[in-house]
């Protein structure tokens, strides 16, 4: 995976071919914390629903800041897991999105992208 704090960082992750045994939930290896945890200053346990999709605490800042982390966990944990890292990336892009441009979000993009067709 690359090491920016992008979306696009977080797609290598998203991609179609991926299966649920790519995608298996657990705990960063012994010692250190996956990206959520080390921004919410909390241990990693095994198990933990963001270990897998959020490496780098940049990667969650914004998903924090816009949906919350308890929101996020649950909508991470209610889904199966074939499909979290889909859910993961959509996560990031539309907070990010809503960072940007606090209004219209991403749906400023669409509607751009409508003027364009």
């Amino acid at each position: 995976m690359a090491t920016d704090a992008t979306p696009s960082a977080i797609a290598a992750d998203a991609t179609p071919s991926a299966t649920a045994a790519d995608v298996v939930p657990s705990a960063p290896a012994s010692g250190s914390q996956c990206g959520a945890c080390n921004f919410l200053r909390r241990r990693c346990i095994q198990g933990c629903v963001f270990a897998p999709y959020f490496r780098h605490k940049q990667d969650f800042a914004a998903i924090h800041k816009i949906f919350g982390a308890k929101n996020a966990s649950k909508l991470l944990a209610s889904l199966p897991v074939s499909n979290r890292s889909a859910a993961a990336f959509t996560l990031s892009y539309e907070a990010q999105a809503r960072l940007q441009d606090p209004m219209y979000g991403c749906v400023s993009e669409i509607l751009a992208l409508q003027q364009q067709v």
